[in-house]
């Protein structure tokens, strides 16, 4: 199970403190979440049960993945959009990770660069450890390369400023996708496909 928080709702009778307050929402990622679910939030990792689970039309179900729902937990936890809850144990965050990147910047990837990362509502900084290969696409085969140009796909490792779980794109195209955005113009500068996380990370 995997969830990106997309808002937060307060509840209009917040007196009651039996539970958490506050209703999350957002669409399942992967698995399914259903109430007596233990999770995990990241990136506090803090820990509850699911109280109640709400469809899109609020009635009370289980909701499997690719469906929105909205989440009630057994207590009051501080958590906001951007955060993820989590099957507990299921994922192993990293702050490292092999992608494929399709580079849409006018100007060139190179190593070293620092890059603001979207995975689903949540922002990272990410640095460009390295470029390990660019794609030729005429013949498919993998060439030495120093720098991505305008519209070139390559290999990178991101080192990420905290950790992320993510799962390769052919396993989750939630957990599997970002979007590098050009910390100065906020520019979308690449389309990021997960291959693998890799360890140990290098710092920022």
């Amino acid at each position: 199970f995997a969830f990106p928080v997309q808002w937060v709702e307060k509840f209009s009778a917040s007196a009651d403190t039996s539970r958490g307050r506050r209703v999350f929402w957002g669409r399942v990622a992967s698995g399914h979440v259903e109430p007596g679910q233990r999770i995990t939030v990241l990136p506090s990792n803090q820990h509850a049960t699911v109280a109640q689970v709400l469809s899109h039309t609020r009635e009370p179900k289980a909701v499997h993945a690719g469906h929105s729902a909205g989440i009630v937990l057994d207590r009051e936890l501080d958590v906001s959009r951007g955060d993820w809850l989590l099957a507990p144990d299921a994922f192993e965050p990293v702050r490292e990770i092999t992608a494929t990147v399709a580079w849409l910047d006018d100007e060139p990837l190179v190593a070293g660069r620092v890059y603001w990362a979207l995975q689903g509502h949540r922002w990272v900084k990410a640095k460009v450890a390295r470029i390990a290969h660019r794609l030729n696409v005429n013949t498919l085969e993998a060439e030495d390369a120093t720098q991505l140009e305008p519209n070139a796909i390559g290999e990178v490792v991101l080192a990420l400023q905290q950790p992320l779980a993510v799962l390769p794109f052919t396993q989750s195209r939630a957990l599997g996708s970002m979007v590098l955005v050009d910390t100065a113009s906020h520019r979308t500068s690449a389309a990021v496909l997960v291959r693998a996380p890799a360890q140990p990370a290098a710092s920022l």
